[in-house]
């Protein structure tokens, strides 16, 4: 995607958890709303949200996800449907890439400890899933004789 029309994901909060890092709280629930039903109105996204979603504030919040390119907006009849620029696991591999690239770019070998400092912590299996990573980006390309 060109640069011009790259999302405009622009923070990272590190206090948040889950999709709510990249979007504010209910951007977030409405996101995995959308990717859950596909494509949505705005009634079915409240539905979903449950009975204190005010109709309003779930618009104006999917249009400026609309603003933001992860959302596309499509007229049918006479309401709006809504539906996702990517998938749930396209958006969450471009976002981790990011994250781990600019924390790689900015601060290089002390973020790498931490990638491994956070694996061992979280689930010490993912260091062996690392490993294997390594190794196939490592190996060398057997060629034809």
């Amino acid at each position: 995607m060109s640069d011009g029309r790259r999302r405009r994901v622009q923070a990272f909060k590190l206090d948040q958890r889950g999709l709510a890092r990249v979007f504010g709280e209910l951007e977030a629930e409405i996101m995995e709303a959308v990717w859950d039903l596909g494509e949505a109105r705005v009634a079915e996204v409240c539905d979903r949200l449950g009975g204190a979603a005010n109709y309003k504030t779930v618009m104006t919040v999917m249009n400026r996800l609309v603003e933001k390119r992860v959302l596309r907006r499509e007229r049918q009849s006479r309401a709006f449907v809504y539906s996702a620029t990517e998938s749930r696991e396209a958006f969450v591999t471009l976002v981790s890439r990011r994250v781990a690239e600019g924390l790689v770019r900015d601060f290089g070998d002390l973020a790498v400890a931490q990638f491994v400092d956070a694996l061992d912590a979280v689930d010490p299996a993912l260091l062996d899933r690392v490993r294997e990573l390594v190794d196939e980006r490592t190996a060398p390309v057997e060629r034809d004789a």
